[in-house]
């Protein structure tokens, strides 16, 4: 006990130990991998992230989800065991991404407005990737095919809604009776005329803003460092260490080291690993669709991080979430090969990757929306300070008194 105690307080500072001594001895490439992170911040993760942080954050603090939650009760007490308003979490996580749903649900938990069983329910199908990942980036600008892109997120949905009906099934013993003979126009008179806080709206949504901007500052900050170890552990070569041993054991079923190598560095980002599975000439289409699948629904070490970094700050259980997301994963994968027949007329065509064009069809999009403009975030930052300065002042007038 005191040996395995000793180790978890000995080996993280080891590990960083390890990656800064990395830095000092590979500076042009850590510098050059920790600018391509902060690029793919600054064009990609601010952008399109940002605005749904706060709309989301505004969507829970003006009580809209839990309104909306209340017609919603019964059907998500039915499927998935779970409260009406995850329902909301599920459409916010599908249309903003990772790791949207993962930070709204331990914000739940931690308001002590789902229980903690509840809360491991909705971790398991609530944390998904974005379509515009993967229809654009994927099936777009690494397939040259829109219809791989949504039959990619057609598999990774369905997938997702899976783990979230078997999960209805996790800890019933520990449930409690949520139906109840109160009216639905009760509930929602108790919900609107609830005062718990008065707030301005102005104050919300200031609120909002720092709360969504801290958060964006922590995904950027998981996407620098996961950018420079994984360069790391390519130039130290453990990358390939890991394929080899793989290999030895897959071998007999005609998996090639390239196959095995893509997809290890999938499982550290997606965005790599789907990028080099669609470079391999040797699997079939639907084998690399497939391995795409599972890595998007996985999401890779570096998303992990991020979403677990999240939920840690309540008492959901860290292990089970990412088991729930390795199952993800697998059903993910097996409802590709289950509706591939169904698709694969429109799927099963010739198919290249450039990573020019990739590159040209990301560039388009992030700069073309108008969350790129500079005129938002100077919004943004003006609503920031000045809900600083009002919340300072509060506190300040309130200790006169």
């Amino acid at each position: 006990m005191k040996n395995s105690r000793l180790l978890r307080s000995i080996l993280p500072g080891i590990i960083v130990l390890f990656f800064i001594t990395s830095i000092v001895v590979f500076p042009k490439d850590s510098i050059e991998s920790a600018r391509v992170g902060m690029n793919i911040c600054i064009n990609i993760l601010i952008p399109s992230l940002l605005p749904f942080l706060i709309g989301a954050n505004l969507l829970i603090n003006l009580k809209v989800i839990d309104i909306l939650g209340v017609f919603l009760e019964k059907p998500s007490r039915i499927l998935f065991n779970v409260p009406g308003k995850s329902s909301l979490i599920f459409a916010i996580s599908i249309l903003s991404g990772y790791p949207i749903g993962s930070k709204l649900i331990s914000n739940l938990r931690q308001d002590n407005e789902i229980s903690r069983v509840e809360a491991q329910r909705l971790a398991s199908f609530c944390s998904t990737s974005g379509p515009l990942f993967m229809v654009g980036s994927v099936g777009i600008g690494m397939f040259n095919n829109p219809k791989i892109g949504y039959f990619i997120l057609l598999c990774h949905y369905i997938g997702a809604l899976s783990i979230g009906i078997l999960f209805r099934f996790y800890n019933t013993s520990s449930d409690i009776k949520h139906y109840n003979n109160t009216s639905i126009l009760t509930r929602l008179k108790k919900i609107i005329f609830y005062e718990n806080e008065e707030k301005s709206f102005f104050s919300i949504f200031g609120d909002s803003v720092r709360n969504g901007i801290n958060t964006i500052l922590i995904v950027c900050g998981f996407v620098i460092v996961f950018s420079v170890l994984f360069k790391i552990l390519t130039l130290l070569k453990f990358i390939n260490l890991i394929s080899s041993m793989l290999f030895v054991f897959l071998h007999p079923y005609n998996i090639s080291i390239e196959v095995i190598q893509a997809f290890i560095s999938g499982l550290f980002e997606i965005t790599i690993g789907c990028n080099n599975i669609s470079l391999l000439n040797e699997p079939s289409l639907i084998f690399k669709i497939a391995l795409c699948t599972f890595i998007i629904s996985f999401s890779g070490i570096s998303i992990l991080a991020q979403c677990c970094n999240f939920l840690s700050l309540s008492d959901i259980n860290i292990p089970i979430y990412i088991f729930g997301k390795f199952l993800h994963g697998i059903n993910s994968f097996l409802f590709c090969y289950l509706l591939y027949p169904l698709f694969k007329n429109n799927l099963d065509i010739q198919t290249f990757n450039n990573s020019f064009y990739y590159n040209i069809y990301v560039d388009k999009i992030f700069t073309e929306t108008p969350f790129n403009n500079n005129i938002f975030f100077i919004f943004i930052l003006v609503v920031y300070i000045l809900s600083y300065i009002n919340n300072r002042y509060k506190k300040g007038f309130l200790r006169r008194f």
